[in-house]
């Protein structure tokens, strides 16, 4: 057992180096003997865990890690990872709450469910297929991943279904950097006029969103108390189930790809509570949200 723990040791450094260690820097960093240091690595080379570069002597993290990494990823089931926190979070707010990713298609597809108790509530059918653009839950995934994903999925499809739903792509394109900005999506009645929602990213080890958690309720009960409530609640519920699923906290702003610049004048930790209180935000006296 000690020898097993002092690899995984060498394993963890090494991931967490960044740059490749020798023997000596290895030895320091665990308090381990250049002798026993070098018996373990030469053994995860062999293994081909560890890899050694020949003209520097140091080690850096093998390819068989990230296969097995991949293989670790593949048979995660995010409903069972999320369901825990599903039922906790429909236990807080007695609303609706669902689990959707994105089909190759480009529509957003409910993967799981828990209806409310109220009296008045959506009406939201498993696996049904809803476009991106009006819903929080399309929108919160496509602000996560690459711009060009986006665009494609998005551009020249961004069909009238309210007053309130977004129609234009140069708008389409502010409402997502607004997304990115607060962490969070809404939907304020963009899909049909009686139904609102909040939605957050689930997003994995590369930090990209590959599902995401919303609430949905009556437009009618969306005020700017119960948004905020929501909206802490949800933001909080998916960054749990992205950890589970293996998204790392060192690298909060994410990736270059989906990182939009903080507009001139606004801090970069506006919150939820501005957001909900004034509703959809106003760029050039259109509505974005």
């Amino acid at each position: 057992m000690q020898s097993l723990d002092r690899g995984l040791g060498i394993l963890e450094e090494l991931s967490t180096a960044g740059r490749p260690l020798g023997i000596t820097d290895l030895s320091r960093r665990l308090g381990l003997s250049k002798g026993s240091v070098s018996r373990f690595v030469t053994t995860l080379v062999q293994r081909n865990y560890v890899l050694r570069d020949p003209d520097t002597a140091k080690y850096r993290l093998g390819l068989r890690l990230i296969k097995l990494g991949h293989m670790a990823a593949a048979k995660l089931d995010i409903r069972d990872l999320a369901q825990p926190v599903m039922a906790r979070l429909h236990a807080a707010t007695s609303e609706t709450v669902h689990l959707t990713v994105l089909s190759d298609e480009g529509y957003m597809v409910f993967l799981d469910k828990l209806d409310s108790n109220k009296g008045t509530r959506p009406n939201i059918q498993l696996s049904a297929h809803l476009p991106p653009h009006c819903v929080a839950n399309g929108k919160a995934i496509l602000a996560f991943r690459p711009r060009t994903e986006a665009e494609r999925i998005l551009r020249g499809n961004l069909h009238r279904h309210t007053k309130t739903t977004i129609t234009r792509w140069p708008e389409m394109q502010v409402a997502l950097d607004n997304v990115r900005r607060l962490g969070h999506a809404e939907n304020h009645g963009e899909f049909r006029d009686d139904v609102s929602g909040i939605a957050a990213p689930i997003r994995d080890h590369t930090n990209l969103a590959v599902a995401a958690l919303g609430i949905s309720v009556p437009t009618n009960r969306m005020a700017s108390e119960h948004c905020e409530k929501l909206t802490r609640l949800v933001t909080a519920g998916a960054r749990e189930i992205s950890l589970a699923i293996g998204r790392r906290l060192d690298d909060e702003e994410g990736m270059d790809s989906v990182k939009p610049p903080v507009p001139a004048g606004m801090a970069a930790t506006t919150g939820a509570t501005e957001r909900c209180a004034k509703g959809p935000i106003a760029r050039r006296g259109k509505e974005v949200s």
